[in-house]
């Protein structure tokens, strides 16, 4: 496990964040180390779980899936089993996208993206509401996206 990071890390981290696709080769010469070097470094950056992995993002909405809702769930009892039950739940639902488990008015915030408010309906009648122990639910739709990014700040 890598304990420390320098600023050849950090600069490894932001380029493999600006493109998970880049060369090994070219990410040598953007740092200025051998191509030998920057793959034992990003291997280590690798296996200390700093990368957890590389994908690809795709544009949901070119895809079909035109609505994101943003669902709050209060759960009815806040004990062990009713909370592991929900995340396990909710880890089976390829519609939610993320789930957070927050502080405040609702237990946890499920981001849901589906074609149209038909499929939303769908999912949470058949899907969300049969999960035991909810106790309210509240949803917003998005309207727009002013700001996406799902890069990590970089910063010593």
């Amino acid at each position: 496990m890598k304990a420390h990071i320098d600023e050849v890390d950090i600069q490894l981290l932001a380029l493999l964040q600006e493109d998970g696709r880049i060369t090994n080769a070219d990410l040598a010469k953007q740092v200025g180390l051998s191509a030998p070097s920057v793959l034992q470094r990003v291997r280590a950056l690798e296996k200390s779980g700093l990368v957890k992995r590389y994908t690809a993002l795709l544009d949901a909405e070119r895809l079909g899936y035109k609505l994101t809702a943003l669902t709050q769930i209060s759960l009815s009892l806040h004990e062990a089993l009713p909370i592991e039950r929900f995340r396990k739940a909710v880890a089976d639902i390829p519609e939610i996208s993320e789930c957070y488990h927050v502080t405040g008015e609702f237990d946890f915030l499920l981001k849901i993206v589906v074609r149209d408010m038909r499929h939303y309906e769908q999912v949470l009648r058949e899907k969300i509401t049969r999960i035991r122990g909810i106790g309210k639910i509240s949803t917003s739709f998005v309207l727009g996206v002013p700001k996406y990014s799902t890069d990590v700040r970089l910063s010593q």
